[in-house]
């Protein structure tokens, strides 16, 4: 993750100039005018979206500059797409506005209110990197990318239906109309009839012509708009890239999408799951083992939202920090629409504490790398923090002004409100059969019960090892005990979360929870006094006056088992056949290097959700995203670098490689 340059705007006129670039942003006169002409009516959109005869349709652009051919688009999709379509919105800026001066730009079109007030309040803060947003109850999704257009749409996995080749002028930004853009261009396009990949753009230089030629275009000349001359439109007539030669990591090949789908668990990565399922029209069947969802790892009567963030760019804190942006609106759209009280949750912020001269460095460190915008995270000192969080503190430390605290049992009730959701509890799952016959996969349960579906999720947490097919998943459990008090009479409720060597909320319904302890190879579900009282003496190095306070309150608590990984990360993706990936990849005990061209084996239909450890209401519904775009052949919410580092068959690779299987 490196640090964003934002755009520079010259507001000449009441017109958004591009300092950088010496060129507008929009037409003031005919912004959407042009909008339309070039890119809607050059893919021939309102045709296309009216006889649209599959459930999603993508669009990617070069350039998101102000927003203005995405709220057009909307529009237009509103307008013309069948209700249960979805409509995938993918846009590249190396050099975002900011908040003011996209709210400035927005405010040209009145028109467009509705979509830009959608847009404003989930615009993400300038970090690099994948950013999925939502809009109109899920029937539109535009997928953010901060990055040179050539190195972000090399990060992208998925097919697109039409591109809209926008961003300044080849004279004045010679670098986006590249070779190397027009190649990332043809590996997401497909040429299968009647619906082959199309593109418009505004640019007839010849530059432009002769690299999509090459791409494997054939083009049209087109009239421009206004007083330009000619513009350009295409069809994609070159073939689909072929495998890699280091496959392990690609998607399987597209399936039919499912009516159905099979979920086993509902803790907040099988709750999750099935609401991206079942925000898009697929009926979803939940099985969980206890008498209630969240019954399990997912618990606890709440849970802090917040990116903890890395000095210099790991895989883990990019996942995090878009996690932490996709989860704090899908909680606001759930409160908007009455299925989360906002008793279950809190945008209350969060301190990050140093504890030691350890932490101050690191977090000194991470601040002076200058990486992160100050709407993400800022330095406090100790009386700053103390006031932050109305209660006493002797340790300077980062507050987090966009994180809080979730209730997950609530979250996970009201994911599962959905009407296509089905949830059955006292439902456990001893095995998990591939038909061959029906190519369904058929869920046998200790009461007898059988269940059928030709896409299953298996989201059981460290239960999911005892299938069959996942026995190689490397989980652990990670023993957790939370403490819980009722808040003191004479103590002021906090006002912020509080972290430091553990974690306390402000309270919930009267009640504080605290905690948590990390017990590695340890199975005792009891709850221990020794616990609790570890957790208090943790609480009073972090807040003293809140600890000592607490220690004379009646404790309860709670034990759970955080499901993790060997390397922190979730296991999200289709579920690798262990033994044929030996087989076929066996050559990397020898040569890490060596390249192949056998597509991976996995499991028809089978997907996993696990290994989420304490991070799962940054991962989980980020993950759904992911696993939803699979199982519908959606372009993915995530780039390839990130796929990777959570896919099922790392491991394997890993253990290959290693010379250890």
């Amino acid at each position: 993750m490196s640090k964003i340059q934002h755009a520079v705007i010259d507001w000449k006129h009441n017109t958004a100039l591009s300092a950088r670039f010496d060129d507008v942003y929009f037409n003031t006169d005919g912004g959407p005018a042009e909008a339309r002409h070039v890119f809607l009516e050059g893919n021939r959109l309102a045709t296309r979206f009216a006889a649209l005869d599959q459930p999603h349709f993508s669009i990617a652009e070069t350039g998101f500059g102000t927003g203005l051919n995405f709220l057009v688009t909307r529009e237009l999709w509103l307008q013309r797409a069948p209700d249960n379509a979805r409509l995938n919105y993918i846009s590249v800026e190396k050099y975002p506005l900011n908040a003011q001066d996209l709210a400035r730009s927005l405010a040209h079109w009145p028109e467009f209110s509705a979509g830009a007030r959608q847009l404003q309040a989930q615009y993400p803060p300038l970090l690099e990197g994948f950013h999925r947003l939502e809009f109109d109850n899920g029937r539109i999704s535009l997928t953010l990318i901060f990055a040179d257009a050539a190195q972000g749409y090399a990060e992208l996995e998925g097919t697109v239906d039409a591109w809209y080749l926008d961003g300044f002028s080849p004279a004045k930004n010679p670098a986006l109309w590249s070779a190397e853009l027009f190649a990332q261009v043809a590996r997401l396009s497909h040429s299968s009839t009647p619906h082959a990949t199309t593109l418009a753009t505004f640019s007839a230089a010849r530059t432009v012509r002769d690299g999509l030629a090459n791409a494997g275009f054939e083009l049209t000349r087109a009239s421009g708009f206004g007083a330009k001359r000619e513009m350009l439109t295409g069809t994609y007539l070159g073939p689909r890239a072929g495998i890699s030669s280091h496959p392990w990591f690609d998607a399987p090949s597209p399936r039919p999408r499912p009516d159905s789908v099979l979920i086993l668990g509902a803790g907040l990565a099988g709750c999750c799951a099935a609401y991206a399922l079942a925000r898009r029209g697929i009926a979803v069947t939940v099985l969980e083992r206890s008498g209630q969802p969240a019954g399990a790892g997912s618990g606890n009567r709440q849970g802090a939202l917040y990116a903890k963030l890395p000095i210099h760019p790991t895989k883990q804190g990019l996942l995090h920090s878009t996690g932490l942006e996709y989860s704090r609106h899908l909680l606001r759209h759930l409160s908007a629409q009455g299925l989360l009280s906002q008793q279950a949750w809190q945008a209350c912020g969060l301190l990050q504490l140093a504890q030691s001269d350890k932490e101050a460095a690191r977090q000194q460190q991470l601040l002076d790398a200058g990486a992160y915008p100050e709407a993400l995270v800022q330095a406090v000192d100790a009386i700053q923090a103390s006031r932050l969080a109305g209660c006493d503190t002797p340790h300077t430390g980062l507050f987090f002004p966009q994180a809080g605290w979730v209730s997950p049992v609530d979250l996970c009730q009201a994911l599962l409100q959905h009407p296509l959701i089905s949830l059955r509890t006292n439902t456990s799952v001893e095995a998990l059969d591939f038909q061959t016959d029906t190519q369904c996969w058929q869920a046998r349960c200790d009461s007898g019960e059988r269940h059928q579906a030709a896409v299953v999720i298996v989201a059981t947490a460290g239960a999911a090892q005892t299938l069959e097919p996942l026995t190689h998943l490397p989980l652990k459990a990670i023993r957790g005990q939370v403490s819980e008090a009722p808040v003191p009479a004479a103590q002021a409720p906090l006002r912020t979360v509080v972290c430091g060597d553990g974690y306390i909320p402000p309270p919930m319904g009267g009640t504080y929870c605290f905690g948590a302890t990390f017990d590695l190879h340890d199975a005792d579900t009891e709850i221990r006094a020794q616990d609790h009282q570890n957790n208090l003496d943790t609480l009073s190095r972090t807040l003293p006056s809140l600890g000592a306070a607490l220690a004379q309150q009646p404790l309860q608590g709670r034990v759970a088992f955080r499901c993790s990984t060997p390397d922190y990360l979730p296991i999200i993706g289709p579920a690798p056949n262990a033994e044929r990936f030996a087989t076929d990849y066996a050559r990397l005990r020898q040569d890490r290097n060596w390249s192949f061209n056998t597509e991976p084996s996995h499991y028809p239909g089978l997907y996993v959700s696990v290994g989420h450890g304490s991070k799962g209401l940054l991962t989980c519904p980020l993950g759904a995203e992911l696993l939803a775009g699979l199982i519908c052949n959606e372009p993915l919410p995530l780039g390839r670098t990130l796929t990777e580092a959570l896919s099922p068959a790392r491991f394997i690779i890993k253990n290959l490689i290693r010379g250890s299987i």
